[in-house]
């Protein structure tokens, strides 16, 4: 596990990643109205999400959640870890598996295995993590690689944590 140096007050520097390292996130259940609303919000009305009858006649046997969702609702689950606070620059890319279905009532968690870092720019670095979404019954739901541009520990990044981009 990763720990702070400084307390738990901002993110991680670039520097204080190491690769093997993990970040293990806290759970979060998809729910019926998450599932409802994302369909809304991002226009896929699929009947896989959204008609339970119509999903039951898929190779699913009935509803399941956007592969989109999980990975938002992942991605959000990182972020409540408290180790991406304030020193996070930009997500930089990601790829994406979905092995097994997300049903309504699942309960998912995340883990981040730090695999690389990428030769830093002057104020910043990019982390490569392998990311790996579990269910309730801890099976892989999701999985694939997730790059962060993270801010490097330097003055002026310290400056600006601090409020003043001067």
């Amino acid at each position: 596990m990763i720990s702070r140096k400084d307390g738990p007050r901002r993110g991680l520097w670039y520097e204080e990643f190491e690769p093997g390292a993990m970040i293990l996130s806290p759970a979060r259940t998809i729910t019926e109205a998450d599932i409802v609303l994302f369909a809304g919000l991002s226009g896929d009305q699929m009947p896989l999400h959204t008609d339970e009858t119509a999903a039951t006649r898929t190779a699913f046997r009935g509803r399941v959640a956007h592969g989109m969702l999980v990975q938002s609702v992942a991605t959000g689950l990182a972020f409540r870890t408290g180790y991406f606070e304030g020193t996070l620059q930009a997500l930089a890319g990601m790829t994406i598996r979905w092995p097994a279905p997300v049903r309504p009532g699942d309960t998912i968690r995340l883990a981040l295995r730090v695999e690389r870092l990428e030769e830093p720019s002057r104020r910043s670095g990019i982390v490569v993590f392998r990311a790996e979404v579990k269910n309730q019954e801890d099976r892989v739901v999701s999985e694939g690689d997730w790059s962060f541009s993270m801010l490097r520990d330097m003055p002026a990044n310290h400056k600006l944590l601090a409020g003043d981009a001067r």
